[in-house]
């Protein structure tokens, strides 16, 4: 969800804001850790600390142009960058030609941002 969308949904926080509210709530109530946006990973990390798990979704190739009906995507390299732990990667995989290498282009991305 954007903003647009949350105001239409009666929330009428940021998304950072939120994001931020329901992680700090989620460590608290004892959660391991949060899913969040690779958007928000970088805050979520400075505010909860190197412990708690940040897993990422809506995760795209770098060269990719299908956005989908994802309105908030990172790269792998922005996601890891940013804090995530994970990153969760499906249809630029699934939906790809040849998934096969959709899936080893994607495995470079990420070695390469710990090289």
């Amino acid at each position: 969800m954007n903003e647009e969308d949350l105001s239409q949904s009666g929330i009428h926080y940021s998304v950072a804001d939120l994001a931020a509210l329901r992680a700090r709530a989620a460590i608290a109530a004892g959660c391991d850790g949060v899913i969040a946006s690779g958007l928000e990973a970088a805050d979520l990390r400075a505010q909860l600390g190197p412990g708690p798990l940040i897993v990422t979704p809506g995760v795209r190739p770098a060269n990719d142009s299908n956005r989908d009906d994802q309105k908030r995507t990172v790269t792998a390299r922005q996601a890891l960058e940013s804090g995530a732990d994970y990153i969760v990667v499906g249809r630029p995989i699934r939906a790809a030609p040849d998934p096969g290498a959709a899936a080893a282009a994607l495995q470079a991305e990420i070695a390469a941002v710990f090289q």
